[in-house]
């Protein structure tokens, strides 16, 4: 094992005690994943989404599970967990230790537990892989993360640490994110950067690609995306009366993403791989102001209107090259973190033993409210 390494497993070994102090991690919970390796004591530590791309793409970090509990049930909860240390006490009387964790397994603990699986799987995947990290990276790291919406490939500033800190103070307290939560998932997000990173390569004819993605031709267009096929009747006949395109996307559209902009999407071009295919073909096919017939792209039903259409730019691929690669890079790089969180979490063996949690995961991935294999039993 490098220094680095050794460095950093021992820095993460401060912080998991911390953090068991703090009864955070003290949920006492008894958690197996095999699927790449054994769990390590020091190793169990995810974000989002990146929806904000941190995190957007596995388990949710925003799904806390609710306390229904009336006064009468409260008080024979009390009765029943009131046992072992107290953790306060208040006009001398205890709150149990027992209580106090159950009710914070209740509470918050499936999703920290999913971020917690999510970066041991990526610690395992780095070991497997020979891949070091360091404080720097995970530093590098809260610095893509907190700078994201200025993101575009370019160059990401190196914060200074007052500066980092700042940012995080801002990003977890307008996210309803703990600050130990966003630990983990920069850790994850790190173990993974670090892995794709090795295998991202960038070729000639891929730069090509991007260069038409990026300065070609492009369209506008506006999307309804359908409940059913059933109900575009009812937009044609709101359209003939004349209500705005704009206007029927609040009442009918299920993306609720494109719903909040009425609609409206980037521009893209004929061959742009982020958008389906099908709408690249029918939108190039048309002209500004008109609508189309229901298309089905990605299970769903569409209706979209052309806005505008905008031309080429007048920029050349070699005076574009460097920053075509560097937006690239970024793009397929981040690609490749979800594409490989997505694998290793599938893949994997998890048992979960507190019996709490082990319900809430099963109950959750049955309604679809979260991603992750079934569990297995012992």
């Amino acid at each position: 094992m490098s220094k680095n390494a050794r460095v950093l497993r021992t820095n993460r070994r401060v912080w998991n005690k911390r953090w068991c102090r703090n009864a955070v991690i003290a949920l006492l919970v008894v958690v197996s994943i095999t699927g790449c390796s054994q769990m390590s004591g020091d190793g169990a530590d995810e974000a989002f989404d990146e929806s904000d791309t941190v995190t957007g793409h596995l388990l949710s970090t925003q799904q806390s599970i609710p306390v229904k509990a009336s006064s009468a049930s409260f008080l024979q909860s009390r009765r029943r967990t009131s046992g072992g240390r107290p953790i306060a006490l208040i006009n001398d009387h205890p709150i149990g230790q027992r209580e106090f964790l159950r009710r914070l397994i209740d509470a918050r603990g499936l999703p920290l537990l999913q971020q917690m699986l999510l970066c041991e799987i990526a610690r395992q995947e780095a070991e497997q892989s020979g891949v070091d990290v360091t404080e720097r990276d995970i530093n590098r790291e809260y610095d893509i993360t907190l700078q994201g919406a200025r993101f575009n490939g370019k160059h990401i500033e190196a914060l200074t640490p007052a500066r980092r800190e700042q940012l995080i103070e801002e990003w977890t307290r307008t996210r309803g994110i703990a600050r130990e939560e966003l630990a983990v998932a920069m850790e994850r997000q790190t173990y993974l950067r670090k892995i794709v990173e090795g295998r991202v390569e960038v070729g000639e004819e891929m730069l090509k690609r991007e260069f038409e993605r990026a300065h070609g031709e492009k369209v506008e267009v506006r999307h309804i995306q359908l409940a059913a096929r059933r109900v575009y009747p009812q937009v044609k006949q709101r359209l003939s009366h004349g209500d705005r395109f704009e206007d029927l996307v609040a009442d009918y559209s299920q993306n609720l993403l494109s719903r909040e902009k009425r609609g409206l999407l980037p521009p893209f071009t004929s061959d742009d791989p982020t958008v389906p295919a099908i709408f690249a073909k029918v939108a190039f096919e048309m002209k500004p102001g008109e609508v189309s017939n229901p298309i089905e792209a990605e299970g769903s039903i569409h209706v979209l209107k052309l806005e505008r259409r905008i031309p080429a730019e007048n920029v050349t691929f070699d005076a574009a090259r460097q920053t075509l690669h560097k937006n690239l890079q970024a793009r397929l790089i981040a690609e490749g973190i979800e594409a490989l969180g997505n694998k290793l979490l599938h893949k994997a063996r998890i048992r979960i033993e507190d019996r709490t949690l082990r319900d809430q995961y099963k109950r959750r991935r049955a309604s679809g409210q979260i991603d992750g294999p079934a569990l297995i039993s012992r």
